[in-house]
C-alpha cells in the first residue's frame, strides 16, 4: 500500500465517522471538494477537504481544520459524559431514551477526537519513514 493510498484510507476512515454523526449533512462542492456542515448546539460550522491531498502539509492542514471546527462549536477532547442531575421525580422511559441518545452523541464525538489522533500519528509515522528512506 502507498503513503497515499494509506493517507487517503486514514482521512476516508475520519471522515466517514464524521458524516455518520446526527447533525452532520455531506455535501460535494463543484470543485470536487467535498464539505461536511456539522450543527451541535445551535451552532453551525462547514469544513472543506479534498481527498487527492497526497501532500504531508495539505493532509496535516486538514485535520487541524476538523479539529478547530469541533474545537470552536464546543466539541471538545477528552470529556466524559456528565448526565444532567437526578430529579426527585422517577424518570419516564421518554427521558430515559433522551438521555441515552444523549450519551450515544457524546460518546461520538469522543471517538471522532481520537480517530482524528490516531490518523495524525499515523500520518506523522508514515511522514518519519518517508524521511528516513530518503535519507539512507
Amino acid at each position: 500500500m502507498s503513503a497515499s493510498a494509506t493517507q487517503n484510507q486514514w482521512f476516508n476512515r475520519v471522515f466517514d465517522q464524521i458524516r455518520s454523526v446526527e447533525g452532520v449533512e455531506d455535501g460535494e462542492e463543484k470543485d470536487g471538494r467535498r464539505s461536511l456542515r456539522i450543527s451541535f448546539n445551535g451552532a453551525v460550522r462547514t469544513v472543506h477537504a479534498s481527498l487527492g491531498a497526497v501532500d504531508y502539509r495539505a493532509q496535516k492542514n486538514q485535520f487541524r481544520q476538523i479539529r478547530k471546527t469541533l474545537t470552536e462549536l464546543g466539541i471538545r477532547e477528552g470529556q466524559t459524559f456528565v448526565a444532567p442531575s437526578r430529579a426527585r421525580r422517577a424518570l419516564t422511559p421518554d427521558m430515559l431514551a433522551a438521555r441515552e441518545k444523549q450519551k450515544r452523541d457524546f460518546e461520538a464525538w469522543q471517538d471522532i477526537w481520537q480517530a482524528l489522533r490516531k490518523a495524525e500519528n499515523a500520518l506523522d509515522a508514515e511522514y518519519e519513514l518517508a524521511q528516513m528512506r530518503d535519507y539512507y
